[in-house]
């Protein structure tokens, strides 16, 4: 008996601790560490994974009868419930590492049906071993005990985690970036974890491992995301304001920044419509794209480039690798200009560009960026003096003029 109660107490507290925690990362997950679809996936994993504590604390309740009513087909739902889970937290565990890795998975149909395939399998076990006992049946005196065929659903659980580590650490080796790079392997180094505490069930049944693993899954991946969160923007794994601050600081303090400084404040034209007319989500990828540029462009020229805040970014360069302010434009808008078309956008990718330049000038870091920010709003001016039935042909100036591109 009193064996029974420690387990009892184990499993409660493990619950109820699960439960209690995941409700706190659910409140603290927002979109400034993630995007919109990424969050969404993460905050519908632990509600399963809530759902899933509840279920497990009610079955250890009734296991050692101190749940009335605990009637045998009740104890049997049960158990189907927490067995399946486990599979569709698995199956979730696959998406949103696509998802965190920016894969082309979640826009092919046909990959879906394949990863959902070991899903249904397990559905269907599962809720057959009620009548068949395949993967656990319910004694006479309405005791749970595991199936013949218990190994091919932890199977099944174990191949979406493995497939989920293998991918991220995978697209890890191959990222250049080491801000993403290590963000990769964390996530990988996450999932790992978990299976390796999960999986130790499977020869110690009777203990609330699996509970344990998943939220420590949870809790590494949070964890990670509040450290990111310190010096680059989730959404874009560009540097934050927070950095770019740190970044001017250093750099005007320095006895040895002796190159002029060119600073850049780019704005994305008409994001508000796109937000409105196409959804947040195809608002994300623009903030995405324009990163994407952003960053082969800094590597061009060995440049220091974040997020700013909402739609607006910063660059910083040295006169020593950009002699020209208006090279870096070219580029830039010719680059952005062929991943619009290469992506088949419907609509337009243009961003509004000032810029500034220390010039050997007694200049505060503030004061630059409000002389490139000046400049800024006076070219974002001109685009919206443009009369809305012809903002469908917006221009692009660059060096050799300008040219219209369909905006909508």
């Amino acid at each position: 008996m009193p064996q029974a109660i420690n387990s009892v107490l184990t499993y409660m507290v493990v619950d109820f601790l699960s439960i209690a925690f995941s409700f706190l990362i659910i409140k603290k997950l927002t979109t400034d560490i993630g995007s919109e679809l990424e969050i969404r996936i993460l905050k519908t994993m632990l509600q399963i994974f809530i759902a899933y504590s509840f279920i497990d604390a009610a079955w250890i309740l009734g296991e050692y009868g101190y749940m009335p009513y605990f009637l045998r087909f009740v104890n049997g739902a049960v158990c189907f419930l927490s067995v399946f889970l486990v599979g569709v937290l698995g199956f979730l565990t696959l998406i949103y590492t696509e998802i965190r890795l920016k894969t082309l998975f979640v826009k092919k149909r046909e990959l879906w049906i394949i990863a959902s395939v070991p899903l249904v399998l397990s559905f269907f076990m599962c809720i057959c071993s009620y009548r068949t006992g395949w993967i656990f049946y319910i004694t006479s005196d309405n005791r749970y005990v595991r199936g013949p065929y218990y190994c091919w659903q932890m199977t099944i659980v174990l191949l979406y985690f493995a497939s989920a580590a293998f991918r991220a650490l995978w697209y890890g080796s191959k990222e250049q970036m080491p801000m993403r790079k290590k963000a990769t392997f964390s996530l990988a180094f996450s999932i790992i974890a978990s299976v390796a505490v999960g999986s130790l069930q499977i020869f110690v049944p009777g203990t609330p491992l699996v509970e344990m693993a998943i939220f420590s899954g949870f809790f590494i991946t949070f964890i990670n995301f509040q450290q990111a969160q310190i010096f680059s923007d989730a959404l874009t794994e560009l540097n934050n304001r927070r950095r770019a601050d740190q970044y001017l600081e250093t750099k005007f303090n320095s006895p040895l920044t002796e190159w002029p400084l060119y600073l850049f404040m780019f704005d994305i034209d008409f994001f508000k419509e796109i937000n409105d007319t196409y959804g947040h989500i195809e608002g994300d990828k623009v903030l995405r794209i324009v990163a994407q540029v952003l960053r082969i462009i800094s590597q061009k020229y060995s440049a220091f480039t974040a997020r700013f805040g909402g739609d607006e970014f910063l660059l910083v360069a040295e006169s020593l690798y950009l002699p020209n302010p208006d090279e870096l434009i070219y580029d830039f808008n010719k680059t952005i200009e062929a991943e619009a078309a290469a992506r088949r956008l419907p609509y337009m990718i243009k961003l509004s560009i000032g810029y500034a330049k220390t010039d050997g000038q007694d200049m505060t870091a503030v004061e630059l960026i409000k002389k490139a920010d000046g400049m800024l709003y006076k070219n974002k001016g001109r685009s919206r003096s443009v009369p809305p039935r012809n903002r469908n042909m917006m221009p692009i100036e660059n060096r050799n003029g300008k040219f219209p591109i369909r905006f909508f």
